[in-house]
């Protein structure tokens, strides 16, 4: 393979251990009905995997060098599909609707994490499972289900397994942070795309002064009264702060505002 510069632009870190790769295929449980998806697919080194066994891949890299050198490497497998531009800017529901057992595999770019999940979140996409490398810290935040609307957004609709803890010396350039493997498998029954916007959509609200409590930030919209009667119902103590809500108080919180919103 010829050499190759890397790009400060999108802070490329490549994954080499081939001890990691493979973790990360077997976290995914492969079958020649799955459809998966990566985004960066850099050097390939996880899409020479996927193309041998899944039944088909749709790889995304928004560097021009690394897509031709992965188009040229990968010539001969007829099942990848490979997109030059940036993800965040894909029309998914177009793209992957009419795909059944779909998994995202992949070691997202570090720059792109909380866009990359509001993405996913937001997209309306069934997916099977996602197998995921994130910068450790991030991952730390997705894994303790509340404090963030990325924590609240991620666990509303999947389970989270912590896989496990990946070393700088696994990149190249090694970057200058810890890397995790994370697991999401969907929660059973899912929440609806509808009901999870306007879940989110009040899970910013709140997280928007988080320094006041919930009730606060609730009477201006229904009163004293009102609120204090939604908050016990949804078992929401009148003293936190939104991220002290655990899911169960979310869906029980919205749920209520719905009831009153329709009485």
């Amino acid at each position: 393979m010829t050499s190759f510069h890397i790009s400060p632009r999108w802070g490329q870190h490549f994954l080499v251990d081939k001890a990691v790769r493979d973790i990360i295929i077997d976290k995914a449980d492969l079958k020649k009905e799955d459809t998966v998806v990566e985004v960066g697919v850099g050097k390939g080194i996880l899409t020479e995997i996927l193309v041998q066994k899944a039944g088909k891949v749709i790889g995304w890299e928004i560097d021009e060098r690394l897509y031709r050198m992965v188009r040229e490497k990968l010539k001969d497998y007829s099942n990848l599909v490979l997109y030059r531009e940036d993800f965040l800017s894909a029309d998914l529901p177009s793209l992957l609707s009419s795909f059944s057992s779909l998994k995202l595999v992949s070691n997202i770019p570090y720059a792109i994490s909380s866009p990359f999940f509001s993405k996913i979140l937001e997209s309306g996409i069934k997916w099977d499972l996602l197998v995921l490398m994130v910068q450790r810290e991030f991952g730390e935040k997705v894994l303790q289900k509340k404090g963030s609307p990325l924590a609240v957004g991620v666990n509303l609709l999947y389970e989270v397994e912590k896989v496990r803890e990946v070393s700088p010396g696994s990149f190249s350039p090694p970057p200058a942070v810890r890397s995790l493997i994370l697991k999401f498998i969907p929660l059973s029954p899912q929440i609806e795309p509808d009901a999870y916007k306007e879940i989110m959509r009040w899970v910013h609200f709140l997280f928007s002064q988080r320094r006041k409590k919930v009730e606060k930030l609730l009477r201006p919209q229904l009163g004293r009264e009102k609120t204090r009667e939604i908050l016990a119902r949804a078992h929401i103590h009148p003293e936190w702060r939104a991220e002290h809500l655990e899911i169960e108080h979310w869906i029980a919180l919205v749920s209520q505002l719905e009831t009153i919103a329709n009485s």
